[in-house]
Protein backbone atom coordinates (compact mmCIF):
# COMPACT_ATOMS: atom_id res chain seq x y z
CA UNK A 1 0.00 0.00 0.00
CA UNK A 2 2.34 2.00 0.75
CA UNK A 3 4.66 2.24 -2.79
CA UNK A 4 0.80 2.11 -4.03
CA UNK A 5 0.38 5.65 -2.34
CA UNK A 6 4.45 7.18 -3.97
CA UNK A 7 3.45 5.62 -6.94
CA UNK A 8 0.11 7.31 -7.40
CA UNK A 9 1.93 10.16 -6.12
CA UNK A 10 4.46 10.04 -8.78
CA UNK A 11 1.55 10.08 -11.21
CA UNK A 12 0.14 13.28 -9.87
CA UNK A 13 2.96 14.70 -9.80
CA UNK A 14 3.55 13.95 -13.17
CA UNK A 15 0.04 14.86 -14.22
CA UNK A 16 -0.07 18.47 -12.44
CA UNK A 17 3.76 19.28 -14.03
CA UNK A 18 2.65 18.26 -17.56
CA UNK A 19 -0.41 20.85 -17.08
CA UNK A 20 1.75 23.27 -15.79
CA UNK A 21 4.31 22.65 -18.54
CA UNK A 22 1.52 23.25 -21.43
CA UNK A 23 -0.10 25.90 -19.32
CA UNK A 24 2.80 28.07 -18.30
CA UNK A 25 4.24 30.21 -20.76
CA UNK A 26 3.78 33.60 -18.91
CA UNK A 27 6.86 35.78 -19.32
CA UNK A 28 6.02 36.66 -16.00
CA UNK A 29 7.49 33.74 -14.03
CA UNK A 30 11.29 33.85 -13.25
CA UNK A 31 11.26 31.03 -12.16
CA UNK A 32 10.47 28.89 -15.30
CA UNK A 33 13.80 26.85 -17.03
CA UNK A 34 16.03 28.64 -19.95
CA UNK A 35 13.58 27.76 -22.49
CA UNK A 36 10.69 29.35 -21.07
CA UNK A 37 11.95 32.89 -22.75
CA UNK A 38 11.99 31.60 -26.36
CA UNK A 39 8.33 30.17 -25.77
CA UNK A 40 6.80 33.75 -24.48
CA UNK A 41 8.43 35.37 -27.12
CA UNK A 42 6.70 33.23 -29.63
CA UNK A 43 3.72 33.51 -27.72
CA UNK A 44 3.78 37.79 -28.09
CA UNK A 45 4.52 37.05 -31.38
CA UNK A 46 1.27 35.35 -32.43
CA UNK A 47 -0.81 38.55 -31.90
CA UNK A 48 1.33 40.89 -34.52
CA UNK A 49 2.12 38.01 -36.91
CA UNK A 50 -1.49 36.19 -37.37
CA UNK A 51 -4.20 38.94 -35.81
CA UNK A 52 -6.07 38.27 -39.20
CA UNK A 53 -6.31 35.03 -38.80
CA UNK A 54 -6.60 34.66 -35.53
CA UNK A 55 -9.74 36.54 -35.12
CA UNK A 56 -12.05 34.16 -36.85
CA UNK A 57 -10.90 31.23 -34.84
CA UNK A 58 -11.93 33.44 -31.40
CA UNK A 59 -15.07 33.88 -32.48
CA UNK A 60 -15.42 30.15 -33.40
CA UNK A 61 -15.04 29.17 -30.16
CA UNK A 62 -17.48 31.43 -29.15
CA UNK A 63 -19.49 30.07 -31.12
CA UNK A 64 -19.17 26.19 -30.06
CA UNK A 65 -20.30 27.02 -26.64
CA UNK A 66 -17.06 29.26 -25.05
CA UNK A 67 -18.90 32.30 -24.20
CA UNK A 68 -21.56 30.27 -22.08
CA UNK A 69 -24.24 32.82 -20.98
CA UNK A 70 -24.07 31.22 -17.37
CA UNK A 71 -20.48 32.11 -17.71
CA UNK A 72 -17.43 30.79 -15.00
CA UNK A 73 -19.35 29.13 -11.85
CA UNK A 74 -17.97 26.41 -9.00
CA UNK A 75 -17.04 26.12 -5.96
CA UNK A 76 -12.84 27.57 -6.37
CA UNK A 77 -13.89 30.69 -8.80
CA UNK A 78 -14.37 32.78 -5.78
CA UNK A 79 -10.51 32.61 -5.97
CA UNK A 80 -9.96 34.18 -9.05
CA UNK A 81 -9.22 37.92 -8.90
CA UNK A 82 -12.15 40.25 -10.06
CA UNK A 83 -10.15 42.59 -12.33
CA UNK A 84 -7.01 43.02 -14.36
CA UNK A 85 -5.43 39.90 -16.63
CA UNK A 86 -6.33 36.96 -14.02
CA UNK A 87 -9.81 38.22 -14.15
CA UNK A 88 -12.28 36.12 -16.14
CA UNK A 89 -12.44 39.18 -17.94
CA UNK A 90 -8.95 39.08 -18.75
CA UNK A 91 -8.35 35.99 -19.28
CA UNK A 92 -10.64 36.23 -22.77
CA UNK A 93 -8.05 38.01 -24.17
CA UNK A 94 -5.41 35.78 -23.87
CA UNK A 95 -4.19 31.79 -24.90
CA UNK A 96 -4.81 29.53 -22.58
CA UNK A 97 -0.48 29.35 -21.47
CA UNK A 98 -0.83 32.95 -20.76
CA UNK A 99 -4.05 33.22 -19.19
CA UNK A 100 -3.13 30.31 -16.80
CA UNK A 101 0.09 32.11 -15.43
CA UNK A 102 -2.78 34.84 -14.16
CA UNK A 103 -4.83 32.25 -12.87
CA UNK A 104 -3.86 32.13 -8.69
CA UNK A 105 -5.37 28.66 -8.59
CA UNK A 106 -2.59 27.70 -10.63
CA UNK A 107 0.18 29.79 -9.66
CA UNK A 108 2.19 26.05 -8.30
CA UNK A 109 1.63 25.13 -11.92
CA UNK A 110 3.18 28.12 -13.50
CA UNK A 111 6.75 28.10 -10.75
CA UNK A 112 7.08 24.55 -11.20
CA UNK A 113 7.75 24.86 -14.83
CA UNK A 114 11.13 23.25 -16.00
CA UNK A 115 10.18 21.67 -19.11
CA UNK A 116 7.14 22.94 -21.98
CA UNK A 117 7.25 21.35 -25.16
CA UNK A 118 3.79 21.61 -25.34
CA UNK A 119 3.36 25.39 -24.55
CA UNK A 120 3.82 25.86 -28.06
CA UNK A 121 0.64 23.81 -29.02
CA UNK A 122 -1.62 25.07 -26.30
CA UNK A 123 -0.91 28.76 -27.48
CA UNK A 124 -1.61 27.90 -30.70
CA UNK A 125 -5.32 28.43 -32.95
CA UNK A 126 -6.95 25.63 -31.29
CA UNK A 127 -9.92 25.48 -30.15
CA UNK A 128 -9.12 23.47 -27.06
CA UNK A 129 -11.15 22.06 -23.98
CA UNK A 130 -9.08 21.96 -21.15
CA UNK A 131 -9.06 20.14 -17.77
CA UNK A 132 -6.20 21.61 -15.36
CA UNK A 133 -5.74 20.21 -11.95
CA UNK A 134 -5.41 23.06 -8.96
CA UNK A 135 -2.69 23.52 -6.89
CA UNK A 136 -3.70 21.30 -4.22
CA UNK A 137 -4.07 18.38 -6.32
CA UNK A 138 0.14 18.25 -6.25
CA UNK A 139 0.85 20.86 -3.27
CA UNK A 140 2.00 17.89 -1.10
CA UNK A 141 4.10 15.45 -3.57
CA UNK A 142 7.55 15.46 -2.67
CA UNK A 143 10.26 17.19 -4.45
CA UNK A 144 12.39 14.53 -5.05
CA UNK A 145 8.94 12.35 -6.59
CA UNK A 146 8.53 15.44 -9.05
CA UNK A 147 12.43 15.34 -10.34
CA UNK A 148 12.29 11.56 -10.89
CA UNK A 149 8.58 11.93 -12.92
CA UNK A 150 10.73 14.67 -15.14
CA UNK A 151 12.52 11.90 -16.65
CA UNK A 152 10.12 10.24 -17.83
CA UNK A 153 9.65 12.28 -20.72
CA UNK A 154 7.23 9.84 -22.69
CA UNK A 155 4.64 9.31 -18.91
CA UNK A 156 4.70 13.24 -18.78
CA UNK A 157 3.35 13.35 -22.40
CA UNK A 158 0.72 11.02 -21.99
CA UNK A 159 -1.10 12.46 -19.09
CA UNK A 160 -0.57 16.05 -20.48
CA UNK A 161 -2.20 14.97 -23.46
CA UNK A 162 -5.28 13.20 -21.46
CA UNK A 163 -6.54 16.47 -20.06
CA UNK A 164 -6.54 18.37 -23.55
CA UNK A 165 -9.62 17.76 -25.95
CA UNK A 166 -8.72 19.19 -29.44
CA UNK A 167 -10.96 21.09 -31.88
CA UNK A 168 -13.50 21.59 -29.59
CA UNK A 169 -14.11 24.40 -26.86
CA UNK A 170 -17.02 22.75 -24.59
CA UNK A 171 -18.41 24.64 -21.97
CA UNK A 172 -20.09 22.64 -19.04
CA UNK A 173 -23.13 22.38 -20.76
CA UNK A 174 -21.79 20.88 -23.87
CA UNK A 175 -19.92 18.45 -22.10
CA UNK A 176 -23.00 17.43 -20.31
CA UNK A 177 -24.60 17.00 -23.84
CA UNK A 178 -21.30 14.83 -25.69
CA UNK A 179 -21.33 12.38 -22.32
CA UNK A 180 -17.94 11.71 -23.52
CA UNK A 181 -15.11 13.28 -25.81
CA UNK A 182 -11.37 11.85 -27.14
CA UNK A 183 -8.75 13.89 -25.77
CA UNK A 184 -5.31 14.08 -27.13
CA UNK A 185 -3.82 10.92 -25.77
CA UNK A 186 -5.96 9.34 -28.07
CA UNK A 187 -8.49 7.95 -24.82
CA UNK A 188 -11.88 8.52 -23.78
CA UNK A 189 -13.05 10.55 -21.04
CA UNK A 190 -16.16 10.43 -19.58
CA UNK A 191 -18.47 13.05 -17.95
CA UNK A 192 -21.53 13.97 -15.82
CA UNK A 193 -25.12 14.62 -17.14
CA UNK A 194 -24.68 18.46 -15.96
CA UNK A 195 -20.93 18.73 -17.40
CA UNK A 196 -19.41 19.40 -13.94
CA UNK A 197 -17.85 16.33 -13.50
CA UNK A 198 -14.61 14.56 -15.61
CA UNK A 199 -14.21 10.81 -15.35
CA UNK A 200 -15.73 11.01 -12.09
CA UNK A 201 -13.61 14.15 -10.73
CA UNK A 202 -15.26 16.83 -9.53
CA UNK A 203 -14.95 20.90 -11.68
CA UNK A 204 -14.10 23.37 -9.20
CA UNK A 205 -14.72 26.00 -11.80
CA UNK A 206 -16.41 25.86 -15.20
CA UNK A 207 -16.29 27.90 -18.17
CA UNK A 208 -13.36 29.98 -17.55
CA UNK A 209 -12.84 31.00 -20.86
CA UNK A 210 -9.43 32.10 -22.62
CA UNK A 211 -9.42 33.27 -26.03
CA UNK A 212 -8.57 29.70 -27.85
CA UNK A 213 -10.01 27.36 -24.98
CA UNK A 214 -12.65 26.84 -22.66
CA UNK A 215 -10.61 25.80 -19.21
CA UNK A 216 -12.28 23.50 -16.44
CA UNK A 217 -10.47 23.57 -13.12
CA UNK A 218 -10.58 20.34 -11.69
CA UNK A 219 -10.06 19.04 -8.16
CA UNK A 220 -7.66 15.98 -8.80
CA UNK A 221 -5.66 14.73 -11.68
CA UNK A 222 -7.09 12.53 -14.61
CA UNK A 223 -4.87 9.38 -15.02
CA UNK A 224 -4.89 7.55 -18.89
CA UNK A 225 -5.87 3.91 -18.84
CA UNK A 226 -2.65 3.13 -19.86
CA UNK A 227 -0.68 4.89 -16.91
CA UNK A 228 -2.75 2.85 -14.43
CA UNK A 229 -1.72 -0.05 -15.35
CA UNK A 230 1.87 0.69 -15.59
CA UNK A 231 0.93 1.29 -11.85
CA UNK A 232 -0.49 -2.29 -11.05
CA UNK A 233 2.69 -3.31 -13.28
CA UNK A 234 4.52 -1.79 -9.94
CA UNK A 235 2.26 -3.18 -7.49
CA UNK A 236 2.35 -7.10 -8.66
CA UNK A 237 4.77 -9.26 -10.30
CA UNK A 238 1.55 -11.03 -11.77
CA UNK A 239 0.04 -8.22 -13.11
CA UNK A 240 2.96 -7.42 -15.60
CA UNK A 241 2.24 -10.67 -17.45
CA UNK A 242 -1.97 -9.24 -18.57
CA UNK A 243 -0.29 -5.98 -19.18
CA UNK A 244 1.80 -7.17 -21.64
CA UNK A 245 -1.22 -9.54 -23.31
CA UNK A 246 -3.16 -6.57 -23.03
CA UNK A 247 -0.74 -4.21 -24.82
CA UNK A 248 -0.26 -7.11 -27.31
CA UNK A 249 -3.99 -7.10 -28.10
CA UNK A 250 -4.12 -3.56 -28.65
CA UNK A 251 -1.80 -3.14 -31.12
CA UNK A 252 -3.36 -6.17 -32.99
CA UNK A 253 -6.65 -3.93 -32.71
CA UNK A 254 -4.70 -1.47 -34.29
CA UNK A 255 -3.51 -3.72 -37.11
CA UNK A 256 -7.24 -4.93 -37.56
CA UNK A 257 -8.35 -1.08 -37.98
CA UNK A 258 -6.44 -1.19 -41.07
CA UNK A 259 -2.92 -0.41 -40.46
CA UNK A 260 -1.36 -3.56 -41.75
CA UNK A 261 -1.40 -2.65 -45.45
CA UNK A 262 1.90 -2.96 -47.05
CA UNK A 263 3.73 0.25 -48.21
CA UNK A 264 3.02 1.69 -51.88
CA UNK A 265 3.53 4.49 -53.89
CA UNK A 266 6.07 6.19 -56.10
CA UNK A 267 8.10 8.11 -52.79
CA UNK A 268 8.10 4.49 -51.59
CA UNK A 269 11.51 3.69 -53.51
CA UNK A 270 13.50 6.45 -51.07
CA UNK A 271 13.10 4.17 -48.46
CA UNK A 272 15.86 1.88 -47.31
CA UNK A 273 15.63 -1.85 -48.21
CA UNK A 274 17.05 -2.86 -44.84
CA UNK A 275 17.89 -1.24 -41.69
CA UNK A 276 16.42 0.69 -38.99
CA UNK A 277 14.94 2.78 -41.91
CA UNK A 278 13.59 0.02 -43.66
CA UNK A 279 10.26 -0.54 -43.51
CA UNK A 280 10.52 -3.46 -41.55
CA UNK A 281 12.65 -1.76 -39.26
CA UNK A 282 10.27 1.14 -38.60
CA UNK A 283 7.53 -1.49 -37.44
CA UNK A 284 9.84 -1.37 -34.12
CA UNK A 285 10.27 2.20 -33.32
CA UNK A 286 7.62 5.17 -32.77
CA UNK A 287 7.36 7.69 -34.99
CA UNK A 288 9.47 10.16 -33.98
CA UNK A 289 11.92 7.78 -33.80
CA UNK A 290 11.37 5.92 -36.66
CA UNK A 291 11.07 9.15 -38.93
CA UNK A 292 14.73 9.82 -37.78
CA UNK A 293 15.59 7.01 -39.50
CA UNK A 294 14.50 7.82 -43.06
CA UNK A 295 16.13 9.68 -44.76
CA UNK A 296 13.66 10.81 -47.00
CA UNK A 297 12.17 12.78 -44.17
CA UNK A 298 15.68 14.19 -42.74
CA UNK A 299 13.90 17.81 -42.94
CA UNK A 300 10.54 16.92 -40.90
CA UNK A 301 12.28 15.48 -38.37
CA UNK A 302 14.75 18.59 -38.22
CA UNK A 303 11.33 20.66 -37.90
CA UNK A 304 9.57 18.65 -35.77
CA UNK A 305 12.88 19.06 -33.13
CA UNK A 306 12.83 22.35 -33.53
CA UNK A 307 8.92 22.28 -32.37
CA UNK A 308 9.54 20.15 -29.02
CA UNK A 309 7.09 17.26 -30.57
CA UNK A 310 9.66 14.84 -30.43
CA UNK A 311 8.21 12.92 -27.02
CA UNK A 312 4.66 13.88 -28.46
CA UNK A 313 4.70 11.86 -31.35
CA UNK A 314 7.04 9.10 -29.70
CA UNK A 315 3.97 9.21 -27.05
CA UNK A 316 1.44 5.81 -27.01
CA UNK A 317 -0.74 7.33 -29.70
CA UNK A 318 -2.35 6.01 -31.94
CA UNK A 319 -1.42 8.23 -34.93
CA UNK A 320 -1.93 8.99 -38.32
CA UNK A 321 0.70 11.42 -39.90
CA UNK A 322 0.21 12.61 -43.10
CA UNK A 323 4.81 13.30 -42.93
CA UNK A 324 5.54 15.96 -45.91
CA UNK A 325 9.22 14.18 -47.57
CA UNK A 326 12.00 16.42 -48.27
CA UNK A 327 11.18 17.59 -51.70
CA UNK A 328 7.81 19.32 -50.01
CA UNK A 329 9.59 21.45 -47.91
CA UNK A 330 12.36 22.44 -50.78
CA UNK A 331 9.42 23.45 -53.02
CA UNK A 332 8.68 26.05 -50.15
CA UNK A 333 12.03 27.47 -50.59
CA UNK A 334 14.73 27.93 -48.09
CA UNK A 335 13.76 31.10 -46.51
CA UNK A 336 10.58 30.40 -46.21
CA UNK A 337 11.37 27.36 -44.27
CA UNK A 338 14.10 29.17 -42.22
CA UNK A 339 11.28 31.90 -40.97
CA UNK A 340 8.71 28.90 -40.15
CA UNK A 341 10.93 27.36 -37.63
CA UNK A 342 12.10 30.84 -36.78
CA UNK A 343 8.13 30.69 -35.60
CA UNK A 344 7.22 28.15 -32.96
CA UNK A 345 3.83 28.97 -32.97
CA UNK A 346 3.57 28.94 -36.87
CA UNK A 347 5.87 25.78 -36.88
CA UNK A 348 3.78 23.84 -34.60
CA UNK A 349 0.36 25.06 -35.54
CA UNK A 350 1.43 23.15 -39.35
CA UNK A 351 2.91 20.33 -37.90
CA UNK A 352 -0.11 19.56 -35.43
CA UNK A 353 -1.98 19.93 -38.91
CA UNK A 354 -0.59 16.76 -40.49
CA UNK A 355 -1.25 14.85 -37.29
CA UNK A 356 -4.58 12.70 -36.35
CA UNK A 357 -4.66 11.44 -32.37
CA UNK A 358 -6.12 8.28 -31.72
CA UNK A 359 -6.71 6.42 -35.16
CA UNK A 360 -4.38 4.38 -37.26
CA UNK A 361 -5.97 4.77 -40.81
CA UNK A 362 -4.97 2.83 -43.64
CA UNK A 363 -4.96 4.00 -47.43
CA UNK A 364 -8.19 2.10 -47.32
CA UNK A 365 -9.45 3.73 -44.06
CA UNK A 366 -9.14 6.98 -45.94
CA UNK A 367 -10.87 6.13 -49.07
CA UNK A 368 -14.04 6.27 -46.96
CA UNK A 369 -13.50 9.20 -45.63
CA UNK A 370 -13.97 12.74 -46.48
CA UNK A 371 -12.07 14.47 -44.06
CA UNK A 372 -10.03 13.98 -40.65
CA UNK A 373 -9.84 16.17 -37.76
CA UNK A 374 -6.18 17.13 -36.71
CA UNK A 375 -4.11 17.60 -33.61
CA UNK A 376 -4.29 21.60 -35.01
CA UNK A 377 -8.11 21.95 -34.03
CA UNK A 378 -8.53 22.11 -38.04
CA UNK A 379 -9.95 19.51 -39.82
CA UNK A 380 -8.40 18.14 -43.21
CA UNK A 381 -10.02 16.89 -46.57
CA UNK A 382 -9.76 13.58 -47.95
CA UNK A 383 -10.59 12.56 -51.64
CA UNK A 384 -9.73 9.94 -53.70
CA UNK A 385 -9.55 9.36 -57.35
CA UNK A 386 -10.75 6.72 -59.54
CA UNK A 387 -7.27 5.54 -59.40
CA UNK A 388 -6.79 5.59 -55.67
CA UNK A 389 -4.31 8.53 -55.64
CA UNK A 390 -5.31 10.42 -52.13
CA UNK A 391 -5.07 13.83 -52.03
CA UNK A 392 -5.32 15.69 -48.49
CA UNK A 393 -6.33 19.41 -48.19
CA UNK A 394 -6.24 19.84 -51.89
CA UNK A 395 -2.91 20.74 -50.87
CA UNK A 396 -0.53 16.99 -51.45
CA UNK A 397 -1.20 13.90 -52.59
CA UNK A 398 0.12 10.71 -50.76
CA UNK A 399 3.24 9.31 -52.47
CA UNK A 400 3.67 6.45 -50.20
CA UNK A 401 0.94 4.52 -48.34
CA UNK A 402 0.48 2.38 -45.33
CA UNK A 403 3.92 2.86 -43.56
CA UNK A 404 3.77 1.31 -40.18
CA UNK A 405 5.56 2.44 -36.54
CA UNK A 406 5.41 1.16 -33.78
CA UNK A 407 2.50 3.86 -32.74
CA UNK A 408 1.41 5.06 -36.24
CA UNK A 409 0.03 4.67 -39.56
CA UNK A 410 2.34 7.17 -41.65
CA UNK A 411 1.70 8.10 -45.17
CA UNK A 412 4.30 10.22 -46.98
CA UNK A 413 3.28 13.00 -48.86
CA UNK A 414 4.59 15.77 -51.51
CA UNK A 415 3.36 18.74 -50.24
CA UNK A 416 3.17 20.60 -46.63
CA UNK A 417 -0.20 20.82 -45.37
CA UNK A 418 -1.10 24.80 -44.53
CA UNK A 419 -3.75 26.01 -42.03
CA UNK A 420 -6.20 27.93 -42.21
Amino acid sequence: MTNRRKTTKILAACAALSITAAACGSDDNDSSSSEAPADTEAMEETPDTAAMEEAPADTEAMEEGAMDEEGPFGPACDAVPTEGEGSFAGMTDDTAATAASNNPLLSTLVTAVTEADLVDTLNSDGPFTIFAPTNDAFAAIPEEDLNAVLADQDLLTSILTYHVVAGESLDAAALGEAGSAETVNGEMIEFGSDGTTVNGVDVLCSNVVTANATVHIIGEVLMPPADEAMEDDAMEDDAMEDDAMEEDAMEEDAMEEGAALEPSGPLCSAVPDDGEGSFAGMTDDPAGTAASNNPALSTLVAAVTEAGLVDTLNSDGPFTIFAPANPAFDALGEDAVNAVLADQDLLTSILTLHVVAGEQYSSEDLAGLDSVPTVNGEEITIETADDGTISVNGQATVGCADVQTANATVHIIDGVLMPA
